[in-house]
Order: structure tokens, then C-alpha cells, then sequence
């Protein structure tokens, strides 16, 4: 599936493939760039985090577990408060 998650730093607007996976028994989501590169989240305690070691911006997660919840991209973290 495609969601729609807003970048925090600049307020764009990217599309990321995202797909179900399940690693060491954890349920996640692989998402994917379109440049091909990859990382795993998973959603522990209601906080989502990088499960694969990728250095993944905060907010970022953040705006991606909102877009996976299925909350409007108006409730998604932009950090310029001018977008």
C-alpha cells in the first residue's frame, strides 16, 4: 500500500510503499523509498521506532504511524511553522 507522510523538516508531501512484515515475532512495516532504500518499524507501547538499526528521524515516525493509523496529513508534524 502507498501512504501519504509529510517530511517534518520541510513540510513536502512523500509517497512511501509500505508492506506488512513480521521479524523475531514482532508485527511491523517495511517501508520503501522510492530510490529504493528500506527500513522496518514497529509500533512498541504506542511509540513507533526503527526495528532494523536505520537511523530514522523522530518525527518522522511519528507522521509515518499517524499516515499507518489513519490520521489526516493535517495532523502530521511539520517542524517550519511557515508550510
Amino acid at each position: 500500500m502507498k501512504i501519504g507522510v509529510k517530511d517534518p523538516s520541510t513540510g513536502a508531501l512523500l509517497y512511501l510503499q509500505v508492506k506488512p512484515e513480521n521479524i523475531n515475532g514482532l508485527h511491523g512495516f517495511r517501508i520503501m523509498h522510492e530510490n529504493g532504500s528500506s527500513f522496518l518499524i514497529i509500533n512498541r507501547l504506542g511509540k513507533w521506532q526503527s526495528a532494523d538499526d536505520h537511523h530514522v528521524d523522530a518525527e518522522f515516525l511519528v507522521n509515518i504511524g499517524l499516515a499507518l493509523e489513519g490520521e489526516k496529513i493535517q495532523e502530521q508534524i511539520v517542524q517550519n511553522k511557515y508550510q
